[in-house]
């Protein structure tokens, strides 16, 4: 890990401080089904400095330098401003997730931008554990609403936007199947809409069996399962 940010912190030192985010040789490790969690990529990269800091209005400014000098200032509605460094959409270069990337918390995505030559935000909320899976070029997000309920979200990039394209809401409780419009264990939706997805007719599959679900889905629950959080 040190040896792969070693060679980061040199190939952009050769490109010169105009160009803050280089093309990005880092992946971290990946489990069996092809996933990584945001939580193992690196905090704090040694070839340029972010720093964030919670302002007046309770959110946070997220500061980027170059060298010494301060380049940028972009302000984050975050729960928490944890900072982690990782090819978000799969172009190559280094982008910053800004939040916890963990239950109940919000997270956002700012985007290097090679034609602005800085970081842009995204607007992007995203709520819980975060998986990336660079093969398929798919995120996938885990929340809960409590101990019975779990939404699994999947996102892939269109552009500049995360977009979610399909969910699974799953219940250990038939008690709250009401009240989600869902009569089985696993609800396969479309896009994320958790409150009313029987009202809209976006459910795309009702099963009890993880088995029955989409090969793709299987290995997202089977690697959030194994995630150590």
């Amino acid at each position: 890990m040190k040896n792969l940010i070693t060679l980061l912190a040199i190939a952009i030192a050769m490109l010169g401080n105009a160009d803050i985010a280089a093309q990005n040789t880092f992946q971290a490790p990946t489990d069996k089904n092809g996933f990584y969690s945001v939580l193992d990529c690196p905090t704090s990269p040694s070839f340029f400095k972010v720093t964030a800091e919670q302002n007046d209005e309770g959110t946070y400014n997220v500061n980027i330098y170059h060298g010494r000098e301060l380049a940028q200032t972009i302000e984050c509605d975050v729960t928490r401003a944890d900072l982690h460094f990782l090819d978000a959409n799969f172009d190559g270069n280094i982008d910053i997730v800004v939040g916890p990337a963990t239950a109940r918390n919000y997270s956002t995505i700012l985007l290097w931008s090679d034609n602005k030559n800085e970081f842009e935000p995204t607007g992007i909320e995203l709520n819980g554990y975060l998986l990336v899976n660079p093969k398929a070029k798919i995120w996938a997000c885990m929340s809960s609403d409590g101990a019975s309920s779990m939404m699994y979200e999947k996102y892939s990039w269109h552009g500049n936007k995360l977009v979610a394209d399909e969910s699974i809401l799953m219940f250990t409780d038939k008690s709250e199947y009401a009240a989600y419009g869902v009569s089985t264990k696993y609800t396969l939706i479309k896009g994320n809409d958790y409150y009313s997805p029987a009202s809209v007719g976006c459910v795309k599959l009702r099963t009890n069996k993880i088995n029955k679900l989409p090969k793709l889905w299987q290995q997202i629950l089977n690697s959030f399962q194994n995630l150590e959080m």
